[in-house]
């Protein structure tokens, strides 16, 4: 794995398995792999790897069974949650990049629309 140096790493894992459940890569109520295998699978520490499903349990996005591991939430609420969470981050990072270029709110609009088409065109 490449870590971005300015951001600690167990954020970085965090961020990696938020995605994955969102995505349904793990599933609402799956086991997730051993904090080893995760620790083998993004080449850091074990005790980084448990720092960063603390902090998940923490927020209840995993829940962890004794003697068996952790697993992810079956609460379909939290999970949706974590995703406009992170939609408005991956948002407001744009915006503001696009902001610092001069480009008012109906611009941004605009863009983003001919962007979507684009895309759709391209992937037809």
């Amino acid at each position: 794995m490449e870590y971005i140096d300015n951001i600690p790493i167990y954020l970085q894992i965090k961020d990696i398995l938020y995605r994955k459940i969102i995505s349904n890569e793990y599933e609402l109520n799956s086991q997730l792999p051993s904090v080893r295998q995760l620790a083998v699978q993004f080449s850091a520490n074990s005790n980084t790897v448990q720092k960063a499903l603390k902090e998940m349990t923490d927020e209840n996005v995993i829940i962890p069974q004794r003697g068996k591991g952790n697993f992810v939430t079956g609460d379909v609420t939290i999970v949706k949650k974590l995703k406009s969470h992170i939609v408005a981050e991956m948002f407001d990072a744009t915006y503001e990049k696009l902001h610092s270029l001069n480009m008012n709110d109906n611009e941004i609009m605009e863009s983003f629309n001919n962007y979507v088409k684009q895309r759709e065109v391209n992937h037809e």
